[in-house]
């Protein structure tokens, strides 16, 4: 996959130093102006077309990936790409890509560690793309920087506030990618408006790549030959 990854650009050059090492040390990193504003009218666009009603405002949309090209810049990025190669190296796949509606009122998760592992043998990332302003009102998710290195790390109960925890704040286009061994959680929405995110989870292949579904031989020569060994 080091061939797969070169060809797509994913270089660790294009990673600031500072983005590596809040990768390592937070446990996540934010990429400003992922998305312009075309490309979040776009993902919402599509998004009301398939009209989620599960009641909980939930979509998985991995399989729109070979509906066409509304959703690849939510994760066929060099930069992006890049940060997971440094989080879970070259052998990786993209594993499920969901949207969610933080509606108004909707209350807090309380924080969950999504996989436990070794420090530096981590399994899973998750990359959050705010499609709308992720502010301290309309429910943004909430990490505990540095608490995937801290085994002994213990939760607040019943969803309350950790006194270490910090909000992922940013405008419609903003993105971050999360070690998912990190603590994590939503928070209440107490805006009048929906929150509007798609997270796309990447997971370490660990021997599992005989069991990929091949894409349709139309997505493949969409995405390139490169690209859809990561699908």
């Amino acid at each position: 996959m080091h061939e797969v990854l070169d060809e797509l650009g994913a270089r660790t050059d294009l990673l600031a130093p500072q983005q590596l090492s809040e990768l390592d040390e937070l446990g996540f990193c934010r990429f400003d102006d992922f998305l312009t504003a075309d490309q979040v009218a776009a993902a919402l666009a599509e998004i009301e077309a398939l009209s989620p009603d599960d009641g909980e405002g939930t979509l998985h949309l991995k399989a729109r990936l070979e509906a066409g090209t509304v959703f690849d810049p939510l994760w066929l990025r060099p930069r992006l790409l890049a940060a997971v190669r440094h989080l879970l190296g070259p052998e990786f796949h993209l594993s499920a890509m969901r949207y969610g509606a933080g509606r108004p009122e909707l209350r807090d998760q309380a924080p969950r560690l999504d996989f436990q592992a070794g420090a530096g043998r981590w399994r899973v990332c998750t990359a959050i793309a705010a499609l709308v302003d992720f502010t301290a009102r309309n429910g943004a998710t909430r990490v505990v920087p540095g608490s995937h290195l801290d085994h002994g790390f213990v939760p607040p109960a019943d969803g309350e506030d950790h006194p270490d925890q910090v909000l992922l704040l940013g405008r419609a286009g903003t993105a971050w990618l999360c070690n998912s061994h990190l603590w994590i959680a939503g928070t209440v929405n107490r805006s009048s408006s929906t929150r509007h995110a798609v997270q796309t989870g990447f997971t370490r292949r660990c021997g599992s790549a005989a069991y990929d579904v091949r894409p349709p031989d139309e997505t493949i020569s969409r995405l390139g030959n490169a690209a859809y060994l990561l699908v």
